[in-house]
């Protein structure tokens, strides 16, 4: 189990070079706004290539420590998107407004990283399966395609919004870090324990798959609502929509909130 201390220090980490990478390909977009498709521009290879290095070590952290504490402090990033966002692109001004909105999305995140579950067990591919059958987790998961279908039919026949762009890239976050954890989970417990056989089996291949294709669909939506509106409007509005789906996902399928006590759970909320 990794202390509150260094699972915040590694967030900080991770979460400044999640925040280049994303700027770096939202310049890139803005410079070739008419030329060439992002995956043909080197400057947002760049920013891939960052992304993608930031993506491994969030692999390997985040089976260290419990999704309700991870998820909170993926807003760490807005800070280092207030400080970034000016310096990469000119004609984004930080306001009042936004320093006072990062600051109260701040103080949220100390308060939910201090009452959140500070320890995470061990899950094995059976474990993995009977949290994956949790009807209460299996509906959850259907509320969350049918709001992404719903904002998907909506942007096609009424026009994309920033709104669109943030709920599909946040909830797709959320899937995301479900998927990855579980991956995570598996891949320590083969190593730790020698069950190898484990990783042979389809749901841990699926798991990784889907941590695949969800990351790489969240990061398409992220970065076409960038390149049309500011980032300092976007990041902040897909960090509300991420911290939801991925909160309530990590509570629902890993159940963490049955190692808090009601104090802590009243706290978090």
């Amino acid at each position: 189990m990794m202390t509150v201390a260094l699972v915040v220090i590694c967030s900080l980490t991770l979460s400044l070079g999640a925040a280049v990478g994303v700027n770096v390909q939202k310049l890139s977009m803005k410079r070739e706004e008419n030329g060439r498709k992002p995956f043909m521009q080197p400057l947002w290879l760049m920013g891939m290539a960052v992304i993608v290095v930031d993506a491994i070590g969030d692999f390997v952290f985040i089976g260290l420590a419990p999704q309700s504490m991870l998820a909170p402090l993926g807003s760490l990033s807005l800070g280092w998107n207030v400080i970034l966002a000016p310096i990469f692109h000119r004609d984004e001004k930080v306001t009042k407004t936004t320093v006072i909105a990062t600051a109260v999305i701040y103080v949220g995140t100390i308060i939910s990283i201090l009452y959140a579950a500070t320890s995470t067990p061990s899950y094995n591919l059976e474990r993995i399966k009977e949290l994956a059958g949790n009807p209460y987790f299996i509906n959850y998961l259907m509320f969350t395609l049918a709001a992404q279908g719903t904002l998907i039919l909506h942007g096609n026949r009424k026009g994309y919004s920033m709104l669109h762009y943030t709920a599909l890239a946040g909830s797709l976050g959320g899937e995301t870090l479900i998927f990855a954890k579980s991956s995570s989970e598996l891949v320590k417990n083969a190593i730790m324990k020698g069950e190898f056989d484990e990783l042979r089996n389809i749901i841990p291949i699926m798991a990784i798959i889907m941590t695949i294709v969800t990351a790489l669909t969240q990061l398409h939506v992220l970065n076409t609502g960038l390149a049309k509106f500011e980032a300092l409007v976007v990041v902040p509005v897909y960090q509300t929509f991420y911290n939801a789906f991925a909160i309530t996902g990590g509570l629902i399928f890993f159940q963490e909130y049955r190692a808090m006590s009601k104090k802590d759970t009243t706290m978090y909320s």
